[in-house]
């Protein structure tokens, strides 16, 4: 096959060749320069083909973070296999149902994880083998000699590198199937977008199966900076992580800067060599901003998308310092398209609505996914014409900021009027007194729907009555909440956003 510039294996075996000696991938547990990676990864192939997998097999990854896990998923993106990454979050139903819908030959899991894996494996062609052990067995394999020597092969830039599940709230989850090309390209538009340097050190808090891991990982590779892994987020851990490794890219979601502030030690050495915070799954609140930013002064970036597609928007780092500055509206919004996106606002029709206008925010710019595996139905819903129409409302200002209004699914419809569930929430934020909150609806026969409130409050004394003052000043009286109820957590799904058929569930059974 001729030479394939946009794969996983040709950003290797360049960053290899460039890099050799510069440190790519380091834990608690191992460090690895680009060279000794390439290496690495050229064993892994060996074993991996000694193991039965051929280029081709769906093989699914099951553990946390570790520098094992990266190598194993280039591994196999290398020999041309498809990774499916498990969310070890779910129970055994979960993930059966996503290794027999991806054809799993081979499942590859961490100790932990053994018992789920014995569990799953009596269905799967090849089993299941623990990774550590494919890792110790593939040392013992001889290495052929030079820094990029472990990446010859090069599969079609078009061709599968992951199926990665959709999180199923509701319903059965979709596989969205990422070609290496779309990988590719999204770690080039995250270098322009976010400006990433050589020198910098990346440490992202989600989980490696979470699709912005995965893509921020190898726009780490692309670039040739250094990862820096801790196997889970820890709120006591991760700051000393960040220290200790010198990060100055962070990855984190709102929710987790929330958990930061609260701790009493919460202070500069947490940030300390850190220039660039990136956040996502929702838009930052200006209380919290002017929270972190009494204590950092380095910059931060909102990228907005999904796994079918990403990045589709980007809130830059001049939109954050302008907002800190006191001009805060555009810190509610998801910014602008990303380089080489376009993006347009459409009604049920597919036709571009009037600026201001709430509708379906639909983008196209080359990185979207080849569609979702064996589901034509949804996949001709989802991409049309290289268009992603994204399920998230919203609409757009004279300046092209984007503000979001909610995913359609999760409109409330009381009395006759739409209520966009994020538009709620914003002003839930503002008061001085909610940490966290999410709006939904509950069935109620005289109104149809119930705009429900569920707050995280910052103190027990929260006074409701003012609460219900402040959100009548900003929003029409059908809008506000019939009904706040305080909880000591919401529940997020893998993405770091809020579970909102969780809550549905739990809150409709208390009422009733």
């Amino acid at each position: 096959m001729p030479y394939q510039a946009q794969t996983i294996s040709a950003a290797i075996r360049a960053a290899a060749r460039q890099f050799p000696d510069k440190t790519c991938l380091c834990s608690d547990l191992r460090t690895l320069t680009y060279s000794e990676t390439a290496q690495e990864i050229d064993k892994l192939v060996a074993k991996l083909k000694l193991i039965g997998v051929s280029a081709g097999d769906t093989v699914a990854l099951l553990d946390t973070d570790s520098v094992d896990y990266l190598l194993m998923m280039y591994a196999l993106a290398t020999m041309g296999a498809v990774v499916v990454p498990l969310n070890y979050r779910q129970r055994a139903p979960e993930l059966q149902y996503q290794l027999s819908h991806s054809k799993t030959r081979l499942l590859i899991a961490g100790r932990r994880y053994a018992d789920i894996a014995r569990e799953l494996s009596p269905a799967l062609d090849l089993g299941w083998q623990q990774i550590d052990d494919v890792v110790a067995q593939s040392g013992r394999l001889d290495s052929r000699t030079g820094a990029a020597s472990a990446l010859e092969f090069d599969c079609d830039a078009d061709a599968a590198f992951a199926i990665c599940y959709t999180s199923g709230t509701t319903g059965r989850p979709k596989g969205a199937v990422l070609s290496h090309r779309s990988a590719y390209l999204r770690g080039l538009k995250f270098i322009a977008e976010f400006g990433v340097l050589e020198s910098d050190v990346f440490h992202i808090t989600s989980p490696m199966f979470h699709i912005s891991s995965i893509n921020l990982t190898f726009t780490g590779i692309l670039r040739g900076t250094t990862i820096a892994i801790n196997s889970q987020f820890d709120l006591a851990r991760t700051p000393e992580f960040v220290r200790e490794r010198g990060v100055t890219f962070l990855l984190v979601v709102p929710t987790i800067l929330a958990m930061m502030t609260e701790r009493p030690d919460f202070g500069p050495d947490y940030f300390s060599k850190v220039r660039l915070i990136m956040y996502t799954a929702a838009p930052m609140n200006a209380t919290l901003l002017r929270r972190i930013m009494e204590v950092y002064r380095g910059d931060f970036v909102q990228s907005f998308g999904q796994t079918e597609d990403l990045p589709q928007a980007i809130l830059s780092a001049a939109d954050h310092r302008l907002a800190f500055e006191g001009e805060t509206p555009r810190l509610a919004s998801i910014g602008r398209a990303a380089v080489g996106v376009e993006l347009k606002i459409c009604d049920d029709q597919g036709n571009e609505v009037e600026t201001g206008s709430i509708g379906e925010i639909v983008t196209r710019g080359g990185t979207e996914m080849t569609g979702y595996l064996d589901n034509p139905a949804e996949t001709a819903r989802t991409l049309r014409d290289g268009w992603i129409y994204s399920g998230d409302l919203g609409y757009q200002d004279n300046d092209g900021y984007v503000f979001l209004a909610g995913r359609k699914k999760h409109l409330i419809i009381r009395g006759g009027e739409n209520i966009y569930p994020v538009e709620v929430e914003r002003i839930l934020l503002e008061f001085s007194g909610v940490q966290d909150a999410a709006v939904i609806g509950l069935p109620d026969e005289k109104w149809g729907e119930l705009v429900v409130a569920v707050i995280v409050a910052t103190s027990a004394a929260i006074d409701l009555d003012e609460l219900q003052t402040h959100l009548r000043a900003s929003l029409a009286k059908y809008k506000c909440p019939d009904k706040i109820f305080v909880a000591d957590t919401l529940p997020y799904n893998a993405a770091g956003k809020v579970n909102r058929a969780e809550l549905q569930t739990q809150y409709a059974r208390q009422e009733a």
